[in-house]
């Protein structure tokens, strides 16, 4: 069991820092100036600056707020196990806390894109560790997307989807 938590920790880690990283180079991206030669000349009339009266904390709030309903977060086991095809396996699903997000999660069968899991919400800060597909299997190696749908907590609506590759394993 205690392997079981090091990996969920290992996993989370991974996303938070994966996000870190698409945070700090979309700033970097957007804080550039266009290097010198291609064209562009700078206005001479542009202060330096932010507009006055603008209140930093605020603007920081809803530059916030647009984050947390573009950004999904989510957890998935990247290779889950099945003992058989009318089995539990070991998806480990996860929303976390950090998301602001409802999630529903469909796994489609690359190839046919056929759906042969699809979960109800799941709350922010909740998981699923083991479940059912709703499909029977075979034994063997099937290709797959995880979609995670992304809902807006407060009414519900639909703000976007992520996705991630795995690969079910079915063993008998």
């Amino acid at each position: 069991m205690g392997t079981k938590v090091k990996e969920k920790k290992g996993l989370l880690l991974l996303c938070c820092v994966t996000i870190v990283a698409i945070l700090a180079g979309a700033v970097f991206l957007f804080t550039q100036r266009p290097p010198s030669g291609n064209g562009l000349v700078l206005d001479d009339n542009a202060t330096m600056g932010t507009l006055p009266g603008i209140d930093m904390e605020q603007r920081q709030k809803e530059l916030q707020q647009q984050l947390d309903e573009t950004m999904i977060a989510f957890s998935i086991n990247s290779s889950p196990v099945f003992a058989s095809g009318r089995a539990e396996g070991n998806l480990m699903l996860e929303n976390p806390e950090n998301n602001a997000k409802l999630l529903v999660v469909e796994i489609h069968l690359d190839g046919t894109d056929e759906i042969i899991y699809q979960s109800k919400a799941l709350p922010i800060g909740s998981y699923i560790e083991n479940a059912r597909l709703d499909k029977v299997l075979e034994p063997g190696t099937y290709p797959a997307t995880a979609y995670f749908k992304a809902y807006r907590e407060s009414d519900q609506a639909f703000v976007g989807q992520a996705g991630a590759a795995i690969t079910i394993s079915v063993l008998s």
